[in-house]
């Protein structure tokens, strides 16, 4: 291999790596380099194919079953973008709308844990995560729209995905929100949970849940979903405020990216809510009471309540 097929390969290697860690893995390449002849061409870029891998485990999420970046990846990917309008100014304008976050956590999930067991919420967390990787909504907005999605797990039941491309997203923002809704929310998880076990039971029982769920009820589960796109979230930051670096910049844009998807997310939960528990109030409660606190306050309330019954009993038969 001469030396400038070696720099042609270790160019693809590098090619679309987080800028901090292309350079990090260039001044060690460097180093092999220079012990040449006792390294070879062939050895130096196997070192390097090995050095990439390794690094590349800092944006995996270490749920090896989800086999996703993590939030690091996702930030890196909005950073790539912003360097790009930047050195491209012309299209400035246009950019300002086809990048999107999207922040999606999956609601059920404790209910999984708490009435099955953690291997069941890992096959839930697997479910979701092959949705966002794999799924209808993914791959429509893939092929058919010709978009890159990125996609992340954030640590427990939050995930997240990067759109872009050439496409104005404004338009589209809400239909992808609601698809990748429809699309969890239609998945068939009532092998998930058996109600009619008597495990399960016993744990509904103990919850005071037992008479409000019946042991044929078909379990699902769904989604939260918030998206910003990168004006929205240019809006919020002062790019022009004396002495910040670029790179500073860079970071505020994209929290601010994560944080209004993150608040979008959290009143597209809370909406949802009000609607389940008139179209599913069995699984609202389920969603709702799986929470130690709220289960804790609602043994409370019925313990005050028969105390009440008992008292205006007694008064009337008195």
């Amino acid at each position: 291999m001469s030396p400038e097929e070696l720099d042609g390969k270790i160019n693809s290697l590098l090619l679309g790596l987080p800028q901090e860690l292309s350079v990090s893995l260039r001044d060690r390449i460097s180093f092999y380099k220079s012990k040449s002849p006792v390294f070879s061409a062939a050895e130096i870029y196997r070192e390097t194919r090995n050095l990439v891998r390794l690094e590349m485990l800092a944006y995996l999420d270490r749920r090896e079953y989800l086999g996703m970046y993590n939030r690091r990846w996702a930030e890196h990917k909005i950073s790539q973008y912003i360097r790009k309008v930047v050195d491209n100014p012309v299209e400035a304008s246009k950019s300002l709308y086809t990048l999107m976050r999207v922040n999606l956590d999956l609601n059920g999930l404790k209910a999984l844990n708490d009435l099955v067991g953690h291997e069941a919420g890992n096959k839930g967390l697997k479910l979701f995560a092959n949705i966002l990787n794999f799924g209808a909504t993914t791959l429509w907005l893939r092929d058919e729209l010709h978009l890159e999605v990125t996609t992340s797990a954030e640590g427990g039941d939050e995930f997240g995905l990067v759109i872009s491309g050439d496409l104005d997203l404004r338009k589209h923002k809400d239909e992808i929100a609601h698809k990748y809704f429809e699309e969890v929310y239609a998945a068939d998880v009532s092998h998930f949970i058996d109600f009619g076990k008597p495990e399960v039971r016993e744990k509904l029982l103990a919850l005071g849940i037992a008479d409000e769920v019946p042991a044929n009820f078909l379990f699902r589960l769904s989604t939260s979903v918030g998206a910003c796109l990168f004006g929205e979230a240019l809006d919020r930051v002062d790019v022009s405020k004396h002495g910040a670096r670029f790179q500073e910049i860079v970071g505020e844009i994209t929290n601010a990216m994560f944080g209004v998807a993150d608040e979008r997310s959290m009143a597209n939960k809370s909406e949802f809510k009000k609607k389940l528990s008139q179209t599913n109030p069995v699984l609202s409660g389920l969603y709702a009471r799986m929470s130690r606190e709220v289960i804790h306050l609602e043994r409370e309330l019925k313990a005050k309540n028969e105390r009440i019954r008992e008292l205006e009993a007694k008064i009337k038969n008195q």
